[in-house]
């Protein structure tokens, strides 16, 4: 019989593995989703305008109107006693305060109009209402 001869210091080549796993991370990345803001999900149709102007700060307070009237913060529900509440927390530390009203172009003008009273009430007189652009 013939003898095999046996190399004691096998390799394994793991260069395969690593392209597979790079190609599963990628995989992962592109298909999974990103909400960059929490109102960007919400079902919300803002009303067209010709004159509107862009307007960027970091420090916003957003307050989101839907159709059917339900007032949210941050992605949840919020009642006008928390919202309260919250507007307090937010206007107590800051120099500058303004608060960004997304309201859908359904959203009754009422509940709208007691949003901005609640933010007035804080001592908040800066309030960007969102539109799109025609």
């Amino acid at each position: 019989m013939a003898k095999h001869d046996f190399n004691e210091e096998a390799d394994i080549n793991i260069t395969p593995l690593i392209d597979i796993l790079f190609i599963l991370l990628l995989f992962f990345i592109l298909t999974s989703t990103f909400d960059i803001k929490d109102e960007k999900s919400m079902d919300i149709k803002l009303p067209e305008v010709s004159t509107g102007k862009a307007v960027e700060s970091n420090d916003l307070f957003s307050v989101s109107v839907n159709s059917e009237n339900e007032i949210y913060h941050n992605g949840k529900i919020q009642s006008m006693d928390d919202l309260k509440k919250q507007l307090a927390n937010y206007a107590k530390d800051r120099d500058t305060k303004t608060v960004n009203i997304v309201a859908d172009e359904n959203a009754s003008h009422g509940v709208v109009m007691k949003v901005m009273d609640l933010i007035r009430a804080e001592g908040i007189f800066s309030v960007n209402i969102e539109v799109a652009q025609k």
